[in-house]
């Protein structure tokens, strides 16, 4: 029997069904697995799904195995989380589309630090001086505050952020459009390798993907 987590990965490959449709189906039917079984009436019960989606949904579903799915993506993938999994950021699960996959490196769980502050600090990838001595004394007082610092590792500000974040000891997060195993713009190696080694570089795409 696959397990639920298994089942977020399945769904997260089924054409037309969404981050938010993926909660809708886990809120009404208490369990991904459980909505893994459900016939095509069933599926029309959970808003955003219509008869024709539901038909698609069923007629997916048929080529998919979960089990064999995750043991797939498992060995292409070094480390995912799903909501089914502990270290799942609570918060990020409270919104309403929640990424069903959650690919990262690094050594911070954001739910062994509940109550810390989070601050997101991005702009754009050619500051002024003026933007630059901002971004790092922001980042700088805020580290020292025992803030997160969270930004994107980009060029200009992002970098910026990250930097003065770590040369104050605090705890920053990269959140990356491209894989997590990949690092854009390269000259960021350095960074990046900082960051996995005391926070986390997190993406919502899979191992190997391009900027």
């Amino acid at each position: 029997m696959a397990t639920e987590r298994a089942y977020w990965l399945a769904w997260s490959q089924i054409k037309g069904v969404g981050p938010v449709t993926i909660k809708h189906l886990w809120e009404h039917f208490g369990a991904l697995a459980k909505a893994w079984q459900a016939s095509a009436g069933e599926l029309l019960t959970v808003d955003g799904i219509g008869l024709l989606s539901a038909e698609k949904i069923v007629s997916q579903r048929r080529k998919l195995n979960p089990e064999e799915l995750l043991a797939q993506h498992e060995k292409e993938n070094k480390a995912f989380w799903t909501p089914a999994d502990p270290e799942y950021p609570a918060l990020l699960f409270a919104i309403n589309d929640p990424p069903p996959l959650l690919y990262y490196r690094g050594a911070l769980r954001l739910n062994d630090v509940p109550n810390a502050l989070t601050v997101g600090i991005v702009g754009t990838r050619r500051p002024s001086s003026y933007g630059k001595r901002w971004t790092q004394r922001l980042s700088s007082r805020l580290a020292r505050k025992g803030a997160v610092i969270v930004s994107g590792l980009a060029a200009g500000i992002d970098t910026d952020a990250h930097t003065s974040c770590l040369q104050q000891g605090g705890l920053t997060i990269a959140v990356l459009g491209t894989g997590v195993d990949m690092v854009y713009p390269r000259w960021n190696i350095g960074l990046y390798q900082q960051i996995v080694e005391t926070g986390l570089v997190v993406s919502e795409y899979p191992d190997g993907t391009g900027p």
